[in-house]
């Protein structure tokens, strides 16, 4: 049995913390009982998460929210699911699993493309500073050049002399 705090099933589920509270307050009105700890916080199981991902679900179509909750409720206290819950926690473990490392692989493969990346651009930075240097050296012996030929007078220019 997985426990999860309140944040960590919102992140899971992609909800914010006061739509959490509220679907949470909701099911806890019609009889369906989420644990809490000795300082009175709320904390999720695995079963808990189904339902509310159930109510997520169903919430997409016309039916209002209240009408969502009692939907939900109802089928789990029918029982007629209970089994189907069960399943669904197995199911859901493996999915999770299966998902996080399809996620781990993904980011393993970002991850390499940004080192990739960062190669790339160190070794253009590199090529790009060797050029302005050649540049900028290339430049100075020519300002020297002219300078050396200013300080030629006009017989040294004209006979080439140094």
């Amino acid at each position: 049995m997985n426990v999860y705090k309140p944040s960590e099933v919102a992140d899971l589920l992609k909800l914010k913390m006061p739509t959490l509270r509220k679907y949470s307050i909701m099911l806890e009105e019609r009889g369906y009982k989420i644990e809490r700890n000795s300082q009175n916080h709320r904390y999720y199981q695995d079963k808990d998460i189904i339902m509310l991902r159930r109510i997520i679900s169903n919430k997409k179509g016309d039916v209002t929210l209240d009408e969502v909750i009692n939907n939900v409720v109802q089928v789990k206290k029918g029982n007629s699911y209970t089994n189907d819950i069960d399943n669904t926690d197995t199911h859901n473990d493996s999915d999770i699993k299966d998902m996080l490392h399809k996620q781990n692989e993904l980011i393993k493969g970002l991850t390499k493309r940004l080192d990739e990346q960062q190669t790339y651009i160190d070794q253009s930075i590199k090529e790009r500073d060797r050029a302005l240097m050649q540049s900028m050296n290339e430049l100075l012996d020519n300002k020297k050049q002219i300078a050396a030929e200013k300080k030629k007078g006009f017989f040294g220019k004209l006979f080439n002399k140094k």
